[in-house]
């Protein structure tokens, strides 16, 4: 580190390449937070609140930005708004935190007014809701649904209806990801191990079908088994599956290639349940990729090469989902146990906690 400011100093390298080591060092660095934990699986919005659906249909928001050692949630769900069954994905509507989604396992994706905390929009699948996802550049208002049905249903908010269906798989779907730079680009994974692509204007809506051994056999899978998770880049370049022949597979988005990394062997997922893996931001470099793994533990790899770069471990359960906090290279995990740890470079202290003990030692002189 000292080097680099050094380096800095003289002129060897400009700010941003000091900037984009520091991250990346910190980045790689991170470890059981030994100051933070929930005082009770999610996602962070704004950067700043953490949104966590429970196994009982609740669903919490935390400050990120408070002090404590111990988070407690800032809002709770109202019991008669809960899903009936267990939350199975949450996100933050794209442009407005103001708003929030969810799917449970009671068939239905619900809209929430942050505010309120109450629903504002529910759609029936009338089927077990693995997944729910929008896009994040999107000009559209469409939420896709991975269901226990062949089908990828698209709910429309504006409107409060359904508007079509994306058929192709056979069996239900568990995963789904929208492109992060072609907004009506969808992907897909299913029980049938098949990886689809979708461009949802078109009346013949798939447009690729992966394989992993790029053949063009239509008889060829992308998994052997099921695919229960799917996380795409910043960029939209890559896009990673995660399947239960507990293969770890990188596929280049442009030319629908997969690019033959190997992850290694360490990873383990048997449960036919979605999986919320993540990938670092653009100032981390090379590029890390945060898999969440049956038998307790995060694996941290290098996206583009699969060299194993740390094993997170701690949690009381097994691990099904991670989030990404890039403006702190901070990270959260979430198990079937309830637990969320956090993750962080050691020695870290936020700004808050900064100027929080700047004026406890004010006070103190004064």
């Amino acid at each position: 580190m000292h080097s680099l400011i050094r380096k800095r100093r003289y002129g060897l390298i400009n700010p941003i390449e000091l900037e984009r080591a520091v991250v990346t060092k910190r980045a790689y660095e991170v470890e059981l937070s030994r100051t933070k934990q929930f005082a009770h699986t999610h996602r962070v919005g704004n950067n700043s609140n953490l949104l966590e659906g429970a196994g009982n249909g609740t669903v919490h928001i935390y400050d990120l930005n408070q002090t404590p050692e111990k988070y407690k949630p800032i809002a709770c769900a109202p019991k008669k708004y809960r899903h009936h069954h267990a939350t199975s994905s949450v996100s933050w509507y794209p442009t407005d935190n103001g708003l929030f989604i969810t799917s449970g396992y009671d068939s239905t994706i619900k809209v929430w007014d942050t505010n309120t905390m109450k629903t504002v929009e529910e759609f029936n699948l009338e089927c077990h809701v693995h997944k729910q996802s929008m896009s994040s550049i999107a000009s559209h208002s469409l939420v896709a649904s991975a269901a226990d049905e062949p089908r990828i249903r698209l709910c429309d908010l504006t409107s409060g209806a359904f508007t079509h269906s994306l058929t192709g798989h056979r069996g239900y779907v568990l995963s789904c990801v929208w492109s992060t730079n072609q907004e009506y680009i969808l992907y897909s994974g299913g029980m049938d191990g098949k990886l689809f692509a979708w461009d949802i204007r078109k009346a013949s809506s798939c447009i690729k079908s992966f394989n992993q051994s790029n053949s063009d056999l239509p008889s060829e899978t992308a998994h052997s088994r099921g695919i229960n998770g799917l996380e795409i880049t910043k960029d939209g370049r890559y896009l990673i599956s995660l399947g239960l022949d507990e293969k770890i597979r990188l596929w280049d988005t442009y030319s629908g290639q997969n690019t033959f990394v190997n992850y290694g062997s360490l990873w383990r997922n048997r449960y036919k349940l979605p999986l919320t893996a993540a990938i670092s931001g653009p100032d981390v470099w090379p590029s890390l990729l945060y898999i969440p793994s049956d038998d307790r533990q995060v694996l941290v790899y290098r996206l583009l090469d699969g060299e194993l770069v740390k094993r997170l471990k701690g949690a009381y359960g097994r691990v099904t989902c991670v989030e990404s906090r890039e403006s702190r290279q901070q990270l959260y995990s979430g198990s079937n146990a309830g637990d969320i740890l956090v993750w962080e470079p050691p020695g870290f202290l936020n700004t808050e906690e900064k100027t929080s003990d700047e004026d406890e030692w004010s006070s103190d002189e004064d």
